[in-house]
């Protein structure tokens, strides 16, 4: 991908990029595609400088020309924006980081992307599935600790026992990990 565009829209950053792809397959029956225009795939980013952050990515379009193939058109794919993606992987990634070693919320992460809590929550939540179900997650951890609150997120809803499992376990130095 290059960069064709960075500008500053009321309060954030747009990026406008696109590939230079000059040839590509078709996934069906491997056929030599030619250019079909390009589509406006807007995304949200990590954030920069703590303010908002939108990719554009001007993503090609692409026509199969066998007669015979199923496949009539596709577009172009890259691992940064997933296809139909709000958000780019990026921010997925930063996003979770963030509820995981930060003192902060879905919310208040949805507002720094500029998108809505069920866009933010629905991708966050497939990326802590992931990262849970890694094998050797939790090699080296010796001594697990649990903790238990009350969490009331706002005035008007209803209190929430919350309990978080907590890495124990001391380095060499004999300091928590966690």
């Amino acid at each position: 991908m290059h960069v064709l565009e960075v500008a500053r829209q009321r309060a954030r950053f747009v990026i406008t990029v696109e590939t230079d792809a000059e040839v590509a397959g078709c996934p069906g029956c491997g056929v030599l595609a030619v250019g079909h225009g390009r589509r406006r795939h807007e995304a949200a980013d990590a954030p920069c400088l703590g303010i908002p952050v939108r990719v554009v990515w001007l993503k090609r379009i692409w026509r199969c020309v066998h007669s015979d193939c199923t496949v009539e058109t596709f577009s172009e794919a890259h691992e940064l924006i997933a296809p139909r993606a709000k958000l780019t992987s990026r921010a997925i990634g930063w996003a979770t980081d963030a509820l995981a070693h930060d003192d902060t919320t879905v919310s208040a992460l949805a507002r720094h992307l500029g998108v809505y809590w069920h866009t933010l929550w629905h991708a966050v939540r497939r990326e802590a599935t992931a990262r849970t179900g890694r094998p050797g997650r939790l090699d080296g951890v010796r001594t697990l600790g649990v903790d238990e609150h009350v969490w009331r997120p706002s005035r008007h809803s209803a209190d929430r026992a919350v309990t978080a499992m907590v890495d124990l376990t001391r380095d060499q130095h004999g300091c928590l990990r966690a």
